[in-house]
């Protein structure tokens, strides 16, 4: 598997785990404002990024999007387009080239798009454990959102 298709398969586990953690959410009884504030900041991150990613010189947005459930769920479903489409168009020489962009202090940094990709999705993992805590504390079931899970609906089907 080339890295392309690593990151491929790593955004497509991404999106497989947000949904599973949105659908904890939706199923809680009462309400659900923390989880779904940390769903918010893992959309906002990645929107972020993308940002970045797609046009370096414009300030890609807040990390941090109040959303409601439905908001949070055609988010996760348009940013899986974006992403898709941006690591569609991926080559080593792409992977392995600094991203130079500004932090939300303002401070320029300078990271291989490997890297920040990376970083998005154990940022988005690290979320949905937060995530599962808040919707256990709420009276609610986590969602088991761990990479093997997915990796072991992959080969069922």
């Amino acid at each position: 598997m080339d890295s392309s298709d690593f990151f491929r398969k790593l955004f497509e586990y991404d999106y497989w785990g947000n949904q599973q953690a949105l659908q904890s959410i939706e199923a809680l009884d009462g309400p659900a404002e923390q989880a779904l504030k940390i769903a918010g900041h893992i959309i906002g991150a990645q929107r972020v990024w993308l940002g970045r990613i797609e046009s370096p010189d414009t300030f890609p947005g807040a990390p941090w999007p109040v959303l409601t459930l439905d908001e949070a769920r055609a988010a996760v479903a348009v940013l899986r387009h974006r992403w898709s489409m941006v690591l569609n168009n991926l080559t080593p020489e792409k992977l392995d080239k600094d991203r130079v962009y500004r932090n939300t202090k303002g401070t320029e940094f300078h990271t291989a798009l490997r890297d920040v990709l990376t970083h998005l999705v154990i940022h988005s993992a690290y979320h949905r454990g937060q995530i599962a805590a808040a919707v256990r504390d709420a009276g609610g079931k986590p969602a088991a959102t761990d990479y093997v899970v997915y990796a072991r609906q992959l080969k069922k089907t």
